[in-house]
C-alpha cells in the first residue's frame, strides 16, 4: 500500500496553482474535469491490486512493482487532468480557516514546532542535535510567513532565503549522517534504483503540474495572445521569498509554465524523498516476496494521515461542485494557507523518518533484491 499512498502524497503535498472553468473543448468533444476521477480511481486501483497479485498467482509475484508503475502513470494522468480543470470559483471563495488569521496561527504553530524539536531532541536524541536542528528549520518554515503580523516579513528577506537554502542543506546533511549506508544499499541494488526513479520522476512530473511549474490549459488573460510564443524572465514569489524565474507558453505543443528556482528546489526535495521511499519499498520487498500487512501500514500509514487531507480538497470540488468545495480546496491549496505549510512540513519530516528509522533496524533479515523489471 506504500505505492499508493506515494501517489496520495504527490497528490497533497504542493499547492495547486492552476485555476479553469471546469471543462475544455478538443476537437468538438466537451471534456470535463470530473472525467478525470476514472483513471485517478483506476489507477489507485491497479496499484492496490498489484500488491496482492502474488497471492492470486504466486508466478506473477515478479510483475509487482511494474503494475504499481502502471497504476501510477495512470492515476497522475488523472490526477494532472484534474488539477488542470480546476474551476475559477476558488479565486473568489473564503476559505474555512480567515486569512486574517493565518498569519498569527503560522506564527504561533510554527515557534510550537521549534520548541517541540529543542525538547524532543535533547531528552530522545541528545546525541544527534541535527535532528532538533531539522526540525527547528521546519518550524521556521512555518513561521516565516506569520512575521507579517508584526510588520517583518518580506518578500525579499535574507532570512527568507536562509530558510529555505537551509532546509535542503539541513535535510541533505541528516540523510547523509543517519541513512547515507541504506541509500548507498538502494542505489547498488538495480531494483530498487529502477523502481525509485520512475516514482520519483511521475511525482516530480505530477508535482510541476500541480504547483503550476508547467500547464498544458493557461488561464485566460486579459491581452494576452494565446497564439503567440512566449518566453520572458520575472521574479515569482513562494517558496517563501521571491525567486527568478522563467515564463513560457509554446502554443505549438502546447505546454507553457513558470519555472522559479525556488519551486526547482522544493520539486527536486519532494521527489528525491519520495524516490527513496519508493527504493525502499522495492528494497524491501524483495523477489516474489511481499512484507507483512503490518510492515507495509508501518510504512504507508504516516505518510497518508500527512498528505489525504490536500488530496480529499481536489475531490472535494469535482464532488461536491466549485461553490461548495472550494473554500476546503483553499484550506490546503492557498499558498498562504497555514494548513498547507503544515502538510508540507509533516511531509517532509515523515518521508525523512521512515528513511531513518529504517537505517536504525540492522537486526532485521534483509530480503534478496527483487527481481528486475525488464
Amino acid at each position: 500500500m506504500l505505492t499508493a499512498v506515494l501517489l496520495v502524497a504527490g497528490l497533497g503535498s504542493m499547492p495547486v496553482a492552476s485555476a479553469h472553468g471546469g471543462t475544455v473543448t478538443v476537437n468538438g468533444f466537451r471534456l470535463e474535469q470530473w472525467f478525470g476521477l476514472v483513471p485517478l480511481v483506476v489507477g489507485l486501483g491497479i496499484v492496490v491490486a498489484s500488491q496482492y497479485l502474488h497471492r492470486l498467482r504466486p508466478a506473477a509475484a515478479r510483475y509487482r512493482l511494474h503494475g504499481t508503475i502502471v497504476g501510477l502513470v495512470v492515476g497522475i494522468f488523472g490526477a494532472i487532468w484534474i488539477v488542470q480543470l480546476s474551476p475559477y470559483e476558488w479565486l473568489t471563495a473564503q476559505p474555512i480557516v480567515p486569512r486574517a488569521i493565518h498569519a498569527p496561527l503560522m506564527l504561533l504553530v510554527g515557534g510550537g514546532i521549534m520548541l517541540a524539536s529543542v525538547l524532543v531532541g535533547q531528552f530522545r536524541w541528545s546525541r544527534q542535535p541535527r535532528f532538533a536542528g531539522l526540525g527547528v528549520l521546519l518550524g521556521l518554515w512555518v513561521a516565516y510567513p506569520g512575521l507579517s503580523a508584526f510588520g517583518l516579513y518580506t518578500e525579499t528577506n535574507s532570512l527568507g532565503y536562509l530558510i529555505v537554502l537551509g532546509l535542503v542543506v539541513g535535510l541533505g546533511y541528516v540523510l547523509y549522517r543517519d541513512a547515507g549506508g541504506l541509500i548507498r544499499q538502494l542505489l547498488a541494488d538495480r531494483t530498487a534504483r529502477r523502481f525509485g526513479i520512475a516514482v520519483g520522476g511521475l511525482s516530480v512530473l505530477f508535482f510541476a503540474f500541480s504547483s503550476g511549474m508547467l500547464y498544458l490549459i493557461p488561464d485566460d488573460g486579459t491581452g494576452v495572445s494565446l497564439s503567440e510564443q512566449i518566453v520572458s524572465v520575472l521574479p515569482v514569489a513562494d517558496p517563501l521569498v521571491m525567486w527568478p524565474a522563467v515564463e513560457f507558453w509554446y502554443p505549438d505543443v502546447p505546454i507553457g509554465g513558470v519555472v522559479s528556482v525556488g519551486t526547482v528546489l522544493l520539486v527536486t526535495l519532494f521527489g528525491t524523498l519520495i524516490g527513496l521511499n519508493a527504493a525502499l519499498f522495492a528494497f524491501q520487498s524483495g523477489s516474489g516476496t511481499s512484507q507483512t500487512g503490518a510492515g507495509i501500514a508501518g510504512i504507508a500509514a504516516p505518510q497518508a494521515c500527512c498528505c489525504c487531507g490536500p488530496a480529499l480538497s481536489q475531490i472535494a470540488v469535482v464532488v461536491l461542485g466549485p461553490s461548495a468545495g472550494a473554500p476546503i480546496y483553499l484550506l490546503f491549496g492557498d499558498p498562504s494557507s497555514s494548513i498547507g505549510s503544515l502538510f508540507f512540513v509533516a511531509s517532509v519530516a515523515v518521508l525523512t523518518g521512515l528513511l531513518v528509522r529504517a537505517t536504525d533496524r540492522p537486526d532485521e533479515p534483509q530480503p534478496e533484491p527483487a527481481t528486475a523489471p525488464a
